[in-house]
């Protein structure tokens, strides 16, 4: 049986809010549904309720909304490079935002959350022009091996700088893939920048769609592929610079959300970057809530969680081929 769109997108909505639920209901202590009727509706339970809201409550929003970026920025990277393993850290994004952070660390440790928000989206676009600036060319092929380049180059800046000012342990508490911690402050100074960017994607689908194709068709079809690979550049800049800025560095969320939404809607990109949103909010939420219920009253590094579901992925799509 054929299901319509607008069905599938209700259905996504409604498994967000259903995992949504259960993640305020699950962690080190969990909470019942009627014990949460209770809090939120009619004012009952202050002292646990006030815990839950001032806790676990932010940081399942900064799930949501980060699980939707890397989700997003996954997709348009995947469609860009028409490269199925492409995810944010392929051009150095990931690890320009990494670099920008382990410098604040060890230069500016006191610099408020916005100055390390904004320092990570420094980063982050300064890693993705240096892999233009080394790969000199419209060959997505080369830009790729020049993203693994300066990836690797900056991951070593990172750890160098880490090493020398003896900042290695605060660095790995951050980029360890974690929502321990985010506080409302943080989610109402990142959600606005993240929906924006969010927003501005979708009027880039036709075109991204476009963008699949061949050069050379692209070019027939009208397209200035060059200002709309550096437009898109940085729309991937941002979601994921703001990323790893509120939680760390999460690999595989960006390449494991594109092929599940392509699976779920299609090959049009109208309807893939919105899925992918729902898809990579639901997916991170859920990666949340094993790394807080595995072992509780302790936490398992989310970035642990999805390393273990992405690498099994990643050798499926090296193994079937699986393309754009």
């Amino acid at each position: 049986m054929r299901i319509s769109l607008p069905i599938k997108f209700l259905t996504a909505l409604i498994l967000l809010c259903i995992v949504f639920l259960l993640a305020l209901m699950f962690g080190s202590v969990n909470y019942s549904l009627s014990f949460l009727v209770d809090g939120f509706l009619h004012g009952a339970h202050e002292k646990q309720m006030t815990i839950l809201t001032e806790l676990r409550l932010p940081r399942n929003v900064a799930a949501v909304f980060v699980g939707a970026a890397l989700g997003v920025s996954g997709t348009i990277m995947q469609a860009i490079t028409r490269n199925p393993l492409a995810d944010p850290g392929l051009l150095g994004v990931s690890a320009g935002a990494n670099a920008a952070l382990a410098v604040v660390l060890a230069f500016l440790p006191g610099l408020a959350f916005s100055g390390m928000m904004l320092a990570c989206f420094i980063g982050a676009a300064l890693g993705t022009l240096l892999v233009l600036f080394l790969s000199q060319s419209k060959d997505m092929y080369k830009i790729v091996l020049a993203g693994a380049a300066i990836s690797a180059f900056l991951t070593a800046v990172s750890s160098g700088i880490g090493l020398i000012f003896k900042t290695s342990k605060g660095m790995n508490m951050w980029t360890s893939g974690g929502l321990i911690g985010v506080t409302w402050n943080e989610v109402w100074l990142t959600v606005p920048i993240i929906l924006a960017a969010l927003l501005f994607s979708l009027f880039f689908t036709k075109q991204i769609g476009i963008l699949t194709m061949s050069d050379e068709v692209a070019t027939g079809l009208g397209l200035s592929i060059k200002k709309l690979r550096v437009i898109l550049l940085f729309v991937i800049a941002i979601l994921t610079g703001i990323a790893v800025s509120l939680i760390g560095d999460l690999a595989f969320v960006g390449l494991i959300v594109p092929h599940f939404a392509r699976f779920i809607v299609g090959s049009n990109y109208k309807s893939i970057l919105p899925m992918s949103a729902f898809i990579g909010a639901i997916f991170l939420l859920l990666a949340d809530i094993v790394s807080r219920t595995l072992n509780p009253p302790f936490e398992i590094p989310i970035i642990a969680i999805i390393s273990v579901i992405g690498f099994p992925f990643f050798l499926y799509i090296v193994r079937k081929g699986v393309a754009n």
